[in-house]
C-alpha cells in the first residue's frame, strides 16, 4: 500500500472516530443552558432587532450570535440539530488545522495524533462540553492564527487572533504567544517589522469589527455589555466556595480523565532545553491557554477547550519524540479510550440541563409543553429566573432582551445579588421591553427554586412585581413553577 493511501486511510479512521465520539450531541435538543441563551437571542436578532439592544443582551462577543442567527435563517428557528452540525464541522476544521501544525512540527503521524486527540478531548466530558459554545467556535480562528504565526505570517495571524476574540474575549491571551513567536522566530533585525505587521492585522480586524457593529447599531451596546461588564462578571465568580464547586466538575475531571495526555504533554515540557523553538511555542501556547481558561473563575469544563488544542499537540509530540515500548502505547491508548467511552455512554442518556441537579430535578419539558400549548407562535413569553431553555423548548420568543438573570452568579450563596445583569440600568430596559411586547405568559421558576433562584423572588424586583400585580393573574402551577396570564379586559 502506498504511503499517501495509508495516510488517507488513517485520516478517514480518525475522522470516523471523532464523528462517533460526538454523536451524543445529536441525541439532545439542548446540550447546555448557554446554547439556550445564544439561541433565544439569535431568534430575536432574526426579527430585525439589534444585538446588545432589543435583540438580546449577553456579555459574550457577537460571533456566537451571528453563527446561531445565520444557522436559524438557513435551517429554521431554534433548529438546534443544525447548530450541533455546525459545531461538529468546526471541530473537524480545527482538527485539520492541528494536523497541519503537527505535520509541520514533526511529521504526518504527529499531525494525525493531534487531530485525533483534539477530537476526543472535546467529546470526553460532561454533556455540556459537547455544546456548540464560544470556546469551540473560538478555537478554529485561534488555531489558524497559531498556524500562521509558526509560518511567520504575522498580518494574517493578527487578523485571525481578533476573529477568535469575536467569539470569546480570552482569546486575547494569545497576544503573549505571538510576542514570544516574534522574539524566537524572527531574526533580531526583523522583529520590529514582524511586530508592525502583527499590529496592523490586529488593528485592521478591530476596526473592521467595530464598523460591522456600528452599521448594525450594536457598537455602544457591545461596549456596555461585553467590555464594561467584564470586571463585574469576574468579581462575582471569584468566590472561593463557588470556584471550588466549579473546579470539582471541570478542571479536576478534565485533568484526571485525560491524565495520559497530560503526562505526555508534561513529558515534552520537561525537555524544554532540547526542544526546537516551534515546539517550545506549543508548550507556551498550552500555558497561556490554561491562563485564559481559568481567567474568569467560572471554571466550566468547556472553558478548557481553549487548552485542548495545544494539549493535543504537545501530547502528540511526546508519542513522536520519545521511544515508547508497545505495552506503554497500548496502556496509553486504553487510558484515553476508557474514560472517553464512559463519558460517551453517559452523555447519550443524561439530560444535559439537569444531570448534575440534586432531587427534585426540574421537569423543564413539562413546563415548556405547557407554554407551547397555551400560546401561539406569534406570542412572546417572559421567564423569571435563569431558564432560557424554556424559550427554545417551547419554540417561543423572549418578551425581553434578557434571557435570564443572575447568570454566572453564585446563586444561593447569600451574597448580595449585584450581578452584571441586575445593575440599575437593566430594569428600565426590561420595563420598556415588556411594555413593547406584553408577554402572553409570565413563568416564575423562582417559585420552584430552579437553579437556586428561590432567594430571588419576583417580589424583590419592583419592575416585575408591579407588572404581575397590575396586569396578570395566576393560571397554573407546573412542577412548582407558577405561571401567570394577562387579566381579561
Amino acid at each position: 500500500m502506498t504511503r499517501p493511501r495509508q495516510i488517507g486511510l488513517w485520516a478517514a479512521l480518525i475522522a470516523m472516530t471523532v464523528f462517533v465520539a460526538h454523536l451524543p450531541s445529536f441525541a439532545h435538543r439542548l446540550l447546555d443552558g448557554d446554547e439556550a441563551v445564544y439561541g433565544s437571542i439569535a431568534t430575536l436578532m432574526n426579527t430585525g432587532a439589534q444585538l446588545y439592544g432589543p435583540g438580546g443582551v449577553d456579555n459574550k462577543p457577537p460571533g456566537i450570535f451571528w453563527v446561531y442567527a445565520a444557522t436559524f435563517q438557513a435551517a429554521g428557528t431554534y433548529q438546534m440539530t443544525a447548530i450541533h452540525a455546525v459545531g461538529l464541522a468546526v471541530i473537524a476544521a480545527t482538527c485539520v488545522l492541528l494536523f497541519m501544525i503537527g505535520r509541520d512540527l514533526a511529521g504526518v503521524r504527529t499531525g494525525l495524533l493531534a487531530a485525533l486527540f483534539y477530537g476526543i478531548l472535546t467529546a470526553a466530558g460532561n454533556p455540556r462540553l459537547l455544546a456548540t459554545n464560544t470556546e469551540l467556535l473560538m478555537m478554529l480562528p485561534l488555531t489558524a492564527s497559531v498556524l500562521l504565526m509558526l509560518r511567520r505570517r504575522w498580518l494574517w495571524s493578527g487578523l485571525l487572533l481578533v476573529a477568535a476574540g469575536a467569539f470569546r474575549q480570552v482569546a486575547a491571551v494569545n497576544i503573549l504567544l505571538a510576542i514570544a513567536g516574534i522574539v524566537w522566530l524572527e531574526p533580531r533585525s526583523s522583529r520590529w517589522r514582524a511586530l508592525a505587521w502583527l499590529s496592523v492585522g490586529i488593528v485592521a480586524a478591530l476596526l473592521g469589527g467595530a464598523l460591522i457593529l456600528l452599521l448594525a447599531g450594536s457598537l455602544s451596546g457591545f461596549w456596555r455589555w461585553t467590555v464594561g461588564s467584564l470586571y463585574g462578571y469576574a468579581s462575582t465568580t471569584w468566590v472561593s466556595s463557588y470556584v471550588w464547586e466549579r473546579a470539582k466538575d471541570s478542571i479536576v475531571p478534565f485533568v484526571v480523565d485525560m491524565i495520559v495526555l497530560w503526562i505526555a504533554a508534561i513529558a515534552v515540557a520537561t525537555q524544554w532545553r532540547n526542544l526546537p523553538i516551534k515546539e517550545r511555542l506549543v508548550v507556551v501556547w498550552l500555558g497561556v491557554a490554561m491562563v485564559g481558561s481559568i481567567a474568569a473563575g467560572h471554571l466550566s469544563w468547556h472553558y478548557f477547550i481553549q487548552a485542548m488544542g495545544p494539549l493535543a499537540l504537545a501530547a502528540a509530540l511526546c508519542f513522536e519524540r520519545f521511544p515508547l515500548r508497545r505495552w506503554v502505547v497500548s496502556a496509553a491508548a486504553l487510558g484515553i479510550a476508557v474514560p472517553a467511552v464512559g463519558w460517551w455512554a453517559f452523555d447519550l442518556s443524561a439530560d444535559p440541563l439537569t444531570y448534575d441537579f440534586s432531587p427534585p430535578v426540574p421537569q423543564h419539558q413539562s413546563v415548556a409543553a405547557y407554554i407551547h400549548d397555551h400560546t401561539t407562535p406569534g406570542q412572546r413569553v417572559f421567564v423569571w429566573g435563569n431558564w432560557p431553555a424554556l424559550y427554545v423548548e417551547s419554540d417561543r420568543l423572549m418578551a425581553s432582551r434578557f434571557p435570564g438573570f443572575l447568570r454566572g452568579f453564585a446563586r444561593g450563596s447569600g451574597l448580595p445579588p449585584d450581578n452584571w445583569d441586575t445593575t440599575a440600568d437593566v430594569w428600565p430596559e426590561l420595563r420598556s421591553d415588556l411594555d413593547a411586547h406584553p408577554p402572553a405568559l409570565i413563568v416564575d421558576t423562582a417559585a420552584a427554586g430552579w437553579s437556586d433562584f428561590s432567594m430571588y423572588p419576583m417580589s424583590n424586583y419592583p419592575v416585575v412585581a408591579a407588572l404581575v400585580a397590575s396586569r396578570y393573574h395566576e393560571v397554573a402551577t407546573v412542577d412548582g413553577v407558577v405561571i401567570y396570564a394577562p387579566n381579561t379586559p
